[in-house]
């Protein structure tokens, strides 16, 4: 009897972590405009927008590239910035790579900026998927930079944030991101003044 009630356990937890995506966690913010989810009925996964007035303090992340370039959201201050946080052993962040890339071809004469988090992995398997992306990720192997951005779960992978211009969290992505559901929210957040 015993082994059935554990392996219950098992498969709840299963499933809560595929209603989320690769990870969990639980989101915690003061959204002004929360979009339903794209997958699954968990409402930890979604799309949130912040209202300027609410956004706190600009995000910090840096780090290495895989060949050890420097590379932080400093760097694209002035931008909107797209940050996906994401790991090649995580079938959700693969899937949605296709929809993060068409996102950047066509936003970029918008002034958007994209970066990649590689987190909770390792280099070496993520060689192939780095080199498929349009843009450059930070090497966060022990998953640190993920664990410190406000919001999202500490394991929540894939995970989509977007920086306004002065580097605030505007709107976060919990879970794979959908067809038609970044753009829009990347041109809420550019047309601020």
């Amino acid at each position: 009897m015993k082994r059935q009630a554990i392996g219950g356990g098992v498969l709840l937890v299963a499933a809560v972590t595929l209603l989320s995506g690769c990870g969990g966690g639980i989101y915690a913010a003061t959204p002004v405009m929360t979009i339903p989810p794209t997958t699954g009925s968990d409402p930890r996964v979604g799309s949130t927008y912040l209202d300027p007035a609410g956004r706190g303090e600009p995000l910090e992340l840096s780090g290495e590239t895989a060949d050890g370039t420097p590379l932080s959201t400093r760097d694209s201050r002035g931008q909107v910035t797209v940050i996906n946080a994401w790991a090649s052993w995580c079938p959700p962040c693969i899937d949605e790579l296709p929809l993060l890339s068409r996102a950047y071809d066509a936003t970029r004469d918008d002034a958007v900026a994209f970066l990649g988090v590689n987190s909770l992995d390792d280099p070496i398997a993520a060689a192939g998927l780095l080199a498929t992306t349009p843009y450059r990720s930070i090497d966060d192997r022990e998953g640190t930079l993920l664990a410190s951005i406000p919001g999202i779960p500490p394991s929540g992978l894939p995970s989509t944030v977007i920086l306004d211009r002065d580097g605030r969290i505007a709107a976060t992505i919990i879970g794979p991101i959908g067809p038609g559901q970044l753009e829009p929210l990347i041109d809420r957040v550019l047309a601020e003044s």
